[in-house]
């Protein structure tokens, strides 16, 4: 059988389809993309505000901290929250155009193919390799100038540490949650 070789979940989710494929109509299609537009929206809007403030944040701490390594460490945070900021800017949700129904499920699967992509990938191991280089060296930098604050920012260190390693399997997973979209939607028109 051509299901074999998946893992548990995706022979569910394969046989679940094989017996039953779900016939999106165009409400519903317009519902999905709405909701997942809605859920871009937030998410984008979350994750851009806090690049705004890191942004802020380190541009102020560039000019008024005296160590040289924390300056550097500085200016690459801007530059791994301005990158963030491109990245978000890339790949603004879109709504769902009015044309027919295949017009439809076409918009929505590429729209879920941009967001599996985003979450996987260049796009996500990108954004992780240059968003982590400027706090640790500016917490390096922070600790050189005030060693009474190290256990403090080698706590700090550690937090964002673990946030990097936690990045990696919530990315993934949603990555895997866009693609199961995807295969769905390509079996409801298999079904059709």
């Amino acid at each position: 059988m051509r299901s074999d070789y998946l893992p548990d979940d995706l022979k569910a989710l394969w046989k679940e389809m094989e017996m039953n494929p779900s016939v999106f109509s165009p409400d519903q299609l317009r519902k999905e993309a709405d909701k997942l537009r809605a859920g871009l929206r937030r998410r984008s809007i979350i994750g851009g505000g806090a690049a705004w403030i890191v942004l802020a944040a380190f541009v102020a701490v560039f000019f008024f901290f005296p160590s040289t390594l924390g300056r550097i460490g500085s200016a690459l945070t801007v530059l791994g929250a301005g990158y963030m900021l491109v990245q978000l800017r890339m790949r603004p949700p879109r709504a769902l155009p009015d044309v027919g129904e295949v017009g439809g499920v076409q918009f929505y699967r590429g729209e879920l193919e941009r967001q599996r992509d985003f979450h996987r990938g260049s796009w996500f191991w990108s954004r992780l390799l240059i968003l982590l280089p400027g706090p640790i060296i500016f917490l390096m930098g922070f600790v050189h100038v005030f060693p009474d604050a190290a256990p403090l920012m080698w706590l700090d260190l550690a937090a964002l540490l673990v946030l990097a390693v936690l990045a990696v399997p919530l990315n993934l997973r949603l990555a895997r949650k866009y693609q199961r979209r995807i295969d769905l939607l390509d079996a409801s028109q298999k079904g059709s």
